[in-house]
C-alpha cells in the first residue's frame, strides 16, 4: 500500500507544466502584440479627438451666436442663441466675486440655470428706461433661457478630448470672444494643430441713413436698444449714434438679435424692431414730406 502511495506521489510531482522562463517569453509576446495594436489603433484615436475637438467647439459657437442658416416664417434670418438672449458674451468668470471661484465655473452661463445669470435675470419682457429720455414703450424679450449647451452627464466643466481646460480669450469684461484648442502633433507634424471658436461676429456694426428734406438744418436723435446685464438687470440699455451727421446713423460693437432704434427730428419719432444679423445692418428712416402733407 506504501509503495502505490510513494507511485501517485512521484506520477504527480513529474506532471509537464511551464517553467517560470517560459512565462517570461510568454509575458513579453504578449507585450509586443498589444505595443503594436495600440499603434496600430492610435490613429484612429487620435482622430476621433480632433472630430470631437472640433464638435465641441462649434457647439460652444453655436450655443453662443445661435446655428446658422435659420430663418423665419417671413424669409429673414432667425438670431437666437446667449448673445442674442442676453446681449453680451458668456463670462469666463461668471462669477468674479466670489473667491471660491474655480475653472470648473468658466462659460457655467451656457448650461447652468443656477448660475447668477440664470437667476437674476430670467427671460422676459424688459423695457427701455424712463430718464434722461423716455423709452419706456420700448420693450424687447430678452434674458437667460438656457441651458444652450448640453455637457456630458457628470460633467461639471468643460475640457478638451485630452482632459485639459479649453484655451479662452477674453475682453476687458472678461467676456469670452475666442476659444482655442491645441491638438498635439501627430507623428507627421512637428508642431500642435489650433482649433478655434471664433465669437466675434456676436457684435456687429450698424449703420443707417435718414431720409430728410433739409438734412443741413435738422436736429437728428438716434439711439438704439439693446439688452445688456453688465449695467443692467431691469431695463434697457441704450446705445447713442456715432456718427454726427444728422442724415446718418453709426452703431458700433451691437448684439445680435432683436434689437430697437429709434430716430427723432422734428418732433417725430420713428421706432424701428430690427433683426440684427451676424454681418451687421443697413437701416433707413424717412422723415421726409410728402406732396400730400404738404397740402393738406
Amino acid at each position: 500500500m506504501a509503495r502505490l502511495t510513494n507511485e501517485r506521489f512521484i506520477h504527480r510531482v513529474n506532471r509537464p507544466g511551464f517553467t517560470l522562463l517560459e512565462l517570461l517569453v510568454v509575458l513579453v509576446i504578449l507585450a509586443i502584440v498589444a505595443t503594436i495594436a495600440v499603434q496600430s489603433l492610435q490613429p484612429q484615436v487620435d482622430s476621433q479627438r480632433f472630430e470631437s475637438a472640433s464638435r465641441l467647439l462649434a457647439d460652444i459657437k453655436s450655443s453662443s451666436l445661435g446655428p446658422t442658416q435659420k430663418y423665419q416664417v417671413d424669409g429673414t434670418p432667425l438670431i437666437s442663441g446667449f448673445v442674442a438672449d442676453v446681449g453680451r458674451f458668456p463670462m469666463v468668470n461668471p462669477d468674479a466675486f466670489n473667491s471660491d471661484y474655480d475653472a470648473s465655473m468658466a462659460l457655467s452661463e451656457l448650461w447652468n440655470p443656477d448660475s447668477l445669470l440664470g437667476q437674476t435675470y430670467p427671460f422676459q419682457f424688459r423695457q427701455g428706461p424712463k430718464k434722461p429720455v423716455d423709452y419706456s414703450d420700448i420693450r424687447l424679450p430678452c434674458g437667460w433661457r438656457g441651458p444652450y449647451l448640453q455637457i456630458p452627464i457628470g460633467m461639471d466643466s468643460l475640457v478638451d478630448p485630452w482632459g485639459r481646460e479649453l484655451d479662452m480669450l477674453t475682453d476687458g469684461n472678461g467676456e469670452l470672444y475666442q476659444v482655442q484648442i491645441s491638438v498635439p502633433p501627430s507623428s507627421e507634424q512637428t508642431e500642435p494643430q489650433p482649433l478655434t471658436a471664433d465669437l466675434t461676429m456676436g457684435k456687429v456694426q450698424v449703420i443707417g441713413k435718414v431720409l430728410l428734406d433739409n438734412p443741413q438744418n435738422a436736429a437728428v436723435q438716434a439711439v438704439l436698444l439693446t439688452p445688456d446685464p453688465n449695467s443692467s438687470l431691469t431695463t434697457l440699455t441704450v446705445l447713442d449714434d456715432e456718427d454726427n451727421r444728422p442724415d446718418s446713423l453709426l452703431f458700433r460693437n451691437v448684439p445680435i438679435g432683436l434689437r430697437a432704434i429709434v430716430v427723432e427730428t422734428d418732433g417725430k419719432r420713428q421706432t424701428k424692431y430690427v433683426q440684427i444679423i451676424h454681418g451687421g445692418n443697413v437701416v433707413l428712416f424717412d422723415f421726409r414730406r410728402r406732396d400730400s402733407e404738404s397740402t393738406n
